[in-house]
């Protein structure tokens, strides 16, 4: 297929990019305006640079693909306007333009998106759903993953080095669960997604590892590092709270977008983000393959 890919230069889409060039698809990373050729953009990948709102530029290209994986997303921010274009505008502009030239759309959204009230990452992660069903004509499909995490990721990843060292920072409740996902096991499903001949007909899926009711963070724990740990540091809400504060404070002066808010500490203090594989296994060809253990392995 001839794919245009959203998002691609980032962590998921740099390893979505490899698995669609293995699986035969012919890839266009759609790249933000003036970033020239990236670092991240594989050679036997195209590229083409526009912002997410550019509807003719966006219309021209439609009408070479067959489909857009749409896996750009604006993660921090201290304002709904800093997460609407990526999350929500741009989604609204390419699923108009793919509803006239009969192409199909697959969004890589986020857990969060089921809890809008939480915050205005995961209010605009549902407002982006919302837009997609809204289009007429439009061959859909949704995907959403739990945390993911894999060798170039920027969040779990020093939390798992950390473990692995000996020291445990938990930033959840004792008892939170969480699903997770490794990064290359999420590139095969959205792979089987695109070959499946039933997921374009407004489906939304979870996925996760295989491991049914997540993890406790005992679990992840030991997984990172079987033979214990030397100090455990549980940070409270209110400590994040106060630490979200500061930062949205500094944000302000130095104009920065911060990946800690309020926002962000509601969603953390959540006690579940769990997942299940029961609507992708019935209607794609996929399976985990890496669980905590073997992800553990590739990225420490």
């Amino acid at each position: 297929m001839h794919i245009v890919l959203t998002g691609g230069t980032g962590f998921i889409g740099s390893q979505l990019q490899q698995f669609l060039v293995s699986s035969g698809h012919t890839v266009i990373v759609y790249t933000r305006e003036h970033r020239g050729r990236n670092a991240n953009i594989l050679k036997s990948c195209s590229s083409v640079e526009g912002s997410l709102t550019d509807s003719e530029k966006i219309n021209q290209l439609m009408s070479e693909c067959d489909l857009v994986i749409y896996c750009a997303g604006s993660v921090r921010g201290a304002r709904p306007k800093d997460f609407f274009e990526a999350n929500v505008a741009g989604l609204k502009t390419f699923g108009e333009a793919l509803a006239k030239s009969g192409g199909r759309l697959l969004l890589i959204s986020s857990l969060a998106a089921e809890r809008p009230y939480l915050s205005d990452y995961a209010n605009t992660k549902y407002l982006g759903e919302t837009v997609l069903e809204s289009i007429e004509g439009l061959r859909w499909c949704i995907l959403r993953p739990p945390a993911v995490y894999g060798a170039s990721d920027t969040e779990l990843r020093p939390l798992f080095k950390l473990m692995n060292k000996g020291i445990a920072l938990i930033i959840g409740p004792k008892d939170q669960r969480l699903s997770l996902l490794h990064v290359d096991d999420l590139a095969r499903a959205v792979c089987a997604v695109v070959r499946s001949s039933l997921a374009f007909r407004s489906r939304k899926m979870t996925v996760h590892d295989g491991k049914e009711g997540g993890y406790l963070w005992s679990e992840i724990v030991k997984s990172v590092r079987p033979r214990g740990v030397t100090l455990t540091i549980r940070l409270p809400q209110v400590v994040l709270i106060i630490f979200a504060k500061i930062n949205m404070l500094l944000a302000s002066l130095f104009g920065y977008l911060p990946m800690l808010s309020p926002g962000k500490v509601r969603e953390l203090s959540e006690t579940a983000w769990v997942c299940d594989n029961a609507k992708i296994s019935e209607i794609c060809d996929w399976k985990p393959r890496v669980n905590l253990q073997q992800g553990m392995r590739k990225i420490l």
